[in-house]
């Protein structure tokens, strides 16, 4: 198949090639229908010949017998109408071999001898044969007669009666095609208006792919269902895109400050007095100004490492290390290692509701988690608050909690604050990048969890971690497992 045909055109020709092989079938099934109606109502016509012709030669053969040849004449000559009906004549052979016509139809011109066309020799495809004859001697005293049946009148009308079955299933033929290609192109119809949206993004520029939405679907079956899959992959893919220039742009602004820094502060040092014998003071500077410069590397750095730290967990390039863990357990240690952090801020850690809870999951991805929201809250917490660490069960699920008393979040920003490099206004006197809730976002995804929010400006924030009690995937850890605490 051509590489540039188009989605819609390949739906047509799906819709075409759908149709002609209905077609080929349907017509096998014709030509199998016609042929086996044409042989069974053959055989039917043949055995009913031969009954007909069975029972006028057994009446009449008993006339012969048990009463007279005269009395027989008799009989078929007052009596023809039904012979007549049956195309069947009624022959006496004369003492020259000569055949003479008695009663009954118009006899046949016979090609052969009537012995040629005996009853028990005939068979039931003779019936469409150049002389469709049957015959029957019947033994007088001390004439021979014989009665010949003529199947010209009833394969015409067997002939006839085929004709019309043939006409009817023809009609009926047309009739299901007509209705079947109205059927497909019905059902079909959302696939090709899908597809003439694909065909427009992408012959488009990526900026007019983002401008454009893909129809409504216009099915509530199969392709509804599959319209709105597209639409979905297509919001991902323009979300991925958006979300790519997003970083893009913030990777550049955020960069450019550290760099600028360093080549500013190189730049003032290099301007410095640079002969051997530099005063203390100069020396001073230029101490401050390498600090200065190595500083905002390690800025930049951090920044570009958790951004890539953040990619890999979204691609999923490594697999989970899965065991049994105790989550309160986790919690209390990463708990124990920011207490004196917490005491410098004046901020209680509070972990006394912690109750054991199993799961199996990835214990590192757990700690980085519980890592990562326990020193949002410090940062963002005013001095004489708590911070709260919960955990427990329900409904099937493993959640953990982290709350605080800081400066809280509005509610326009909560699904924001999970994008890369994104940071609400109130908190940019804090340091930080604006990656560390993305991080945590990714990496709930990765243990097939969620991440919930409850925050308000001026009365803290809940950050709600619920996980599976069994993450599926990943590669089994050979931790051994523990028991609760």
């Amino acid at each position: 198949m051509c590489s540039d045909i188009r989605a819609e055109q390949a739906t047509r020709g799906a819709q075409r090639a759908l149709f002609s092989r209905f077609l080929l079938t349907l017509f096998a099934c014709f030509l199998l229908i016609v042929t086996v109606m044409a042989l069974v109502l053959t055989y039917q016509l043949d055995y009913q010949e031969r009954k007909l012709l069975e029972s006028y030669g057994q009446e009449y053969q008993r006339i012969l017998t048990f009463e007279s040849e005269a009395k027989f004449e008799h009989v078929v000559v007052s009596n023809p109408n039904r012979l007549i009906e049956n195309a069947v004549s009624v022959l006496k052979m004369t003492p020259t071999g000569q055949l003479e016509w008695i009663s009954g139809a118009e006899p046949a011109a016979l090609p052969d001898a009537p012995s040629a066309y005996l009853l028990p020799d005939r068979l039931w495809y003779h019936l469409f044969s150049d002389a469709p004859y049957l015959t029957l001697e019947l033994s007088g005293k001390p004439a021979r007669y014989w009665l010949v049946m003529d199947g010209g009148p009833r394969r015409s009308q067997l002939v006839r009666q085929g004709s019309w079955l043939i006409v009817a299933l023809a009609v009926m033929v047309a009739v299901m095609s007509l209705v079947v290609w109205q059927l497909l192109s019905r059902t079909l119809l959302p696939l090709h208006n899908l597809a003439r949206s694909v065909d427009q993004i992408s012959s488009g520029s990526l900026d007019a792919m983002l401008d454009t939405d893909l129809p409504p679907p216009e099915a509530k079956g199969q392709f509804g269902q599959l319209s709105r899959s597209v639409q979905q992959v297509l919001n991902r893919l323009k979300d991925a895109v958006r979300g790519m220039d997003n970083t893009v742009d913030a990777i550049a602004h955020d960069v450019r400050t550290p760099l600028s820094r360093i080549l500013l502060t190189t730049e003032a040092a290099l301007s410095e007095d640079n002969g051997k014998q530099q005063s203390e003071q100069s020396q001073q500077k230029l101490v401050a100004a390498l600090s200065d410069c190595a500083e905002s590397a390690q800025k930049a750095s951090q920044m570009l490492t958790t951004l890539m730290r953040i990619h890999d967990e979204q691609v999923g390039r490594y697999p989970c290390q899965l065991a049994s863990v105790n989550l309160a357990s986790v919690l209390a240690d990463v708990a124990a290692w920011y207490e004196e952090v917490a005491e410098e801020a004046g901020l209680s850690l509070n972990t006394s509701a912690l109750q054991p809870v199993m799961l199996h999951s990835d214990a590192k991805r757990l700690t980085q988690i519980a890592v990562n929201l326990l020193d949002n809250s410090l940062k963002y917490s005013q001095p004489g608050g708590d911070i709260t660490l919960l955990c427990g069960e329900e409904d099937g699920w493993v959640w953990f909690s982290v709350c605080d008393q800081g400066i809280g979040i509005a509610k326009a920003h909560h699904a924001l604050i999970f994008r890369r490099l994104y940071r609400v206004e109130a908190s940019r006197h804090q340091p930080g990048y604006g990656l560390g809730l993305p991080f945590v976002a990714a990496m709930v995804k990765t243990l097939q969890g969620q991440i919930d929010l409850v925050s308000s400006p001026g009365k803290g924030s809940r950050f709600t971690v619920r996980l599976p009690k069994k993450t599926e995937g990943g590669a089994i850890s050979p931790t051994q497992e523990r028991n609760p605490d």
